[in-house]
């Protein structure tokens, strides 16, 4: 069993490569016999099918016995549904479940369990449920606690759970494509609370909902440390996650919930857990395993029992789920956050079958392991639905003691705060909150002052927390207690009395403001930038301006984020102000970004916006904050033009335009277009015409100037098509301009151009009618290939609703089908693509045609981009898996790869992903580049169910070109 790693290749290597999944798993005790462990570790089952089957989560309660959640509607969300809860007991205590009790069932997609307050709460979107439970029975009928969870948008991607807590609440993750709308039943869609992604939590007493931090992809899996400091792994990479309340993180991908943060925080994983590779191409193979076995990660436990040697505390268990095993990464402290390093994996599993799911700490210290056991995950699914186990994961013989914690006395429960084993901490804390409600004042008071003693005077400050954190639950902590708290030796009590004084909203800021002065530490200072959020506006002006003074916070990893996060809303609060603020704070991220967000705030104000204090900030702010403030206020123009000039800005402009900082020189050129003053757009004609000027420079020049659609631009642009340094430039600008020389002139520099020019060239001349029936008759006359012609050029040209364009893209280029013909396409390659015919593909040919074909927008093997979906994260070696999204791309597309159709006023038509839409732009991604256009010269943008991917690539392609690439995705 514990053959470390040699055993790891032999027996993954059989299932390295396979392309279809084997038959069935590994009999569980021999998958357990098999999995391979560091020294002094085993694996045990302690459930099995049929006792167990499609455990999708699960929780302990105060006796340790196992609440599982079972996910029998996997894969398709039904209007009636066939999921449960059931409990597994080990009655005669050898350490395996021998009874089955199913405590409620007709849930329908349930994807998260805990129990707690008389019952079990169960995540089943669209709704929060919770049943009360008497003696393992419900006592009544369901109760919708919360709904409007997303669940249509994707079949993994969504709300799920659950974790109590340190501070009593109930934490959840939320994917990212199955959007929320959460209120309690009845709630109007006004009240409700958004939310697209990240870490959720609700009060099992007030029901009260909250966003504790947004982002990230797909996080399944949340928990805490011993300091009370919240992780998640997340199931696409980066995998890990410092989660800090009111956080924005990694991606993006146009949420609205996230749209002035501009950056957001990244994993704290310095590593990856594969090569970058095809994913289940390298499954065993040394490199892959050295890393930790691939992409996908789901559940999280920060391990705090006190079974497994010392150095595992406080570090991060997760599943990797294409590896077949338990990860686990090494927590180091960084400024105010946390870095994680690879650590050795705890498990390797022989099974090809296994699937890991859910972590769980037991009573004696030990992992409890959800085993999925099922042939596929998100991507390819095609479920047995008859398998499922839970292992449990000791180092020697477990400990497998007899415990019901709710036998015990509050005393007892008190003093179970300083346990070793987080299980019977967490569970005793849950215990005092829920007889809360009903305690006499003479209990409260004894329960109180226990409490109490402990949080003053225990030697170490994790049962100090402990200590702090139940008084909170139980809601007897006072405002005077928690903030004679701020002047504690510990950082972690400080930053703690911090974040629980703003919990009510209204707590002394004064004292905030001496902390953030004073405070030596940056987990207390990263606390007071979190609780920026939690104060009402007119309450952040004082910390913030203490925060932003701290010159040694402006490297760190999380305070400028969280800062800026805070801070945000005072800009359009009160935006010459925010400026000054920002400009003479030591913080320059926050000087740029508070410039950007002063220009956005304008755009929605419209003609009346004064921007004067922009030109004052840059006239009177230090030095060093002018680079700050230009940088940002360049992000903040983008798209727009004709701004009003504001006062005092010819002075300014005049001492920027000779700033010995070409950077600096370069932004406030940009700055002086968007108010139109005619010195920049001399200035930058005459840079793109000079030919001895850096390449970079004047192709810079082109863009700002096209960028403010600067007047008669076109016969310039033209001038510059012959040159290569200017060529990729000028070619895209003149899609900005209907201008009636712009077909001729490109299609006769056309022979000249590179691949990627011609792209361009290509989609500029499919924006607009005229252009676009030039493009069609120069291939009709073979000077133009037919090739060059992409089909997602195909659509853009359909997209321009023209019935001349249609009529004769379809003699020239051929049918452009919106939706017919779809199963007899796919039956026609699925024929072609034998197994023989696919062995005699060429590689390099498959690899070539890739680049020209799918590079623009995916990455495989580390090469291309991320427009599209990384494809190593797919099911590589399934032909039906890409004969499917090739031919119909749009059958399962995610909201974020949907294509939409942007009109401009003067008939240009940009297709392809909306990223930003805001009241100054509209930023379009297109298959060639990202377009950025002023939201005044949009007519209408119309959303599509379509993928950016068009329909019809393989028909483009010769038959030996569709073998060489279908083999070359396929691992080939």
């Amino acid at each position: 069993m514990n053959r470390w790693p040699v055993a790891v290749l032999a027996l993954l290597a059989p299932f390295a490569l396979a392309a279809d999944p084997a038959p069935g798993p590994l009999p569980a005790e021999q998958a357990a016999k098999q999995s391979v462990l560091p020294d002094g570790f085993r694996m045990s089952v302690f459930a099995a099918e049929p006792l167990v089957t499609q455990p999708v989560s699960f929780c302990l309660d105060h006796r340790g016995r196992v609440w599982v959640a079972e996910a029998l509607n996997y894969g398709a969300w039904q209007p009636t549904g066939k999921d449960r809860v059931a409990i597994l007991e080990d009655t005669d205590g050898d350490g395996r479940a021998d009874k089955r009790t199913v405590v409620c069932d007709n849930f329908n997609y349930i994807t998260g369990v805990e129990v707690g307050f008389g019952g079990v709460w169960v995540m089943s979107p669209p709704g929060l449920y919770f049943v009360p439970i008497r003696d393992d029975k419900p006592s009544g009928p369901p109760q919708l606690v919360l709904d409007g969870f997303g669940y249509k948008e994707s079949r993994h991607n969504l709300a799920n759970g659950f974790t109590w807590g340190p501070d009593g609440w109930l934490y959840g993750g939320h994917g990212r494509t199955s959007p929320s709308d959460v209120g309690a039943p009845g709630t109007p869609a006004k009240d409700r609370i958004h939310c697209d992604g990240g870490v959720y939590r609700v009060h099992p007493i007030t029901k009260k909902f909250e966003v504790f931090a947004d982002g990230t992809t797909n996080p399944w899996g949340v928990d805490f440390d011993d300091y009370g400091q919240c992780f998640v792994s997340n199931c696409v990479n980066p995998h890990l996650f410092h989660m800090i309340p009111g956080g924005h993180y990694e991606p993006w991908r146009n949420r609205p919930s996230s749209q002035y943060a501009y950056e957001r925080l990244p994993t704290i994983a310095d590593h990856l857990h594969y090569p970058g590779g095809d994913i289940r191409g390298t499954v065993g193979k040394a490199e892959t395993l050295a890393m930790g076995g691939g992409h996908a990660h789901c559940g999280t436990l920060v391990y705090l029992g006190d079974a497994f040697p010392k150095p595992f505390r406080n570090t991060v268990l997760t599943c990797n789920v294409h590896g077949r095993r338990v990860n686990n990464d090494i927590l180091k402290r960084k400024g105010s956050g946390y870095v994680a390093s690879h650590g050795k994996d705890l498990m390797v599993s022989a099974d090809p079958w296994f699937m890991g799911v859910t972590l769980r700490l037991d009573p004696g210290g030990s992992v409890l392991l959800s085993d999925w056991s099922d042939t596929g995950e998100c991507h390819t699914y095609k479920p047995d639905m008859k398998t499922g186990r839970i292992y449990r994961i000791s180092h020697g013989e477990p400990k497998l003691p007899n415990v019901d914690l709710s036998k015990l006395s509050d005393k007892e429960l008190v003093e179970l705060q300083t346990h070793p084993n987080e299980w019977q901490v967490r569970t005793a804390r849950r215990l005092l909150q829920e007889r809360s409600t009903g305690w006499t004042d003479l209990k409260r008071e004894a329960v109180r002052r226990s409490l109490f003693s402990a949080g003053r005077n225990h030697p170490e400050v994790t049962r100090r927390l402990r200590a702090l954190w139940t008084l909170h639950a139980i809601g007897e902590h006072s405002p005077v207690t928690l903030t004679d708290l701020l002047a504690d030796p510990a950082e972690h009590v400080r930053g703690w009395a911090v974040r629980l004084l703003c919990e009510a909203r209204d707590p002394r800021v004064d004292q905030l403001v001496v902390r953030a002065t004073v405070d030596p530490s940056p987990v207390v200072r990263l606390e007071l930038a979190a609780a920026l959020q939690r104060l009402r506006t007119d309450q952040r002006w004082s910390l913030a301006l203490a925060l932003l003074a701290r010159a040694e916070d402006a490297t760190d990893a999380n305070l400028p984020l969280m800062i800026w996060y805070g801070f945000e809303p005072l800009v359009p609060a009160d935006p010459e102000r925010a400026l000054d603020v920002a400009a003479k704070g030591q913080i320059p991220l926050v000087r740029q970004f508070a410039a950007r967000r002063f220009l956005d705030h304008a755009a929605t104000v419209g003609a009346k916006a004064d921007l004067s204090p922009l030109a004052k900030v840059l006239a009177e702010a230090p030095p060093a904050a002018v680079p700050d403030l230009l940088r940002g206020a360049r992000e903040g123009i983008k798209g727009r033009r004709n701004l009003p000039m504001p006062a005092g800005w010819p002075a300014v402009y005049a001492k920027l335009r000779d700033h010995a900082d070409n950077q600096v020189r370069d932004n406030a050129v940009s700055l002086a277009l968007a108010f139109g003053d005619p010195r920049a757009v001399t200035d930058l004609r005459a840079l793109a015409a000079d030919q001895a000027a850096p390449p970079a420079d004047r192709a810079g020049a082109v863009e700002s100037l096209v960028g403010v659609k600067a007047a008669d631009l076109a016969p310039l642009l033209f001038d510059l098509l012959p040159d290569p340094a200017t060529r990729r430039a000028a070619v895209r600008g003149l899609a900005a301009y209907p201008h009636p020389d712009t077909a001729a002139k490109v299609l006769a520099a056309y022979p000249r151009f590179d691949a990627g020019d011609k792209a361009d060239a290509v989609a500029t001349l499919a924006a607009r009618r005229d252009t676009a029936l030039s493009l069609l008759g120069a291939v009709e006359a073979k000077r133009v290939p037919r090739a060059d012609v992409s089909a997602f050029a195909a659509r853009q040209m359909f997209a321009l609703n023209d019935a001349a364009v249609r009529d004769r893209l379809k003699q020239v280029w051929g049918e452009v089908r919106p939706t017919a013909g779809k199963p007899e396409v796919l039956a026609k390659y699925r024929a072609m693509l034998t197994p023989a015919y696919l062995r005699s593909a060429d590689a390099a040919s498959g690899k070539a045609v890739y680049a020209r074909t799918c590079q623009a927008c995916h990455k495989l093997n580390g090469q291309g981009t991320d427009i599209g979906p990384n494809l190593n994260g797919v099911n590589r070696g399934n032909l039906d898996y890409w004969l499917t999204n090739l031919t119909d791309p749009g059958a399962e597309v995610g909201k974020d790869y949907r294509m939409s159709v942007v009109r401009t006023v003067d008939g240009r038509v940009v297709s392809g992903i909306v990223v930003e839409r805001s009241a100054a732009r509209v930023v379009v991604q297109t298959a060639t580049e990202r377009v950025t256009l002023a939201a005044d010269d949009v007519e209408g943008v119309a959303d599509s169910p379509l993928s950016l991917m068009p329909e019809g690539q393989l028909d483009a392609l010769r038959r030996e070109d569709v073998r060489d690439l279908i083999a070359y995705l396929m691992g080939g």
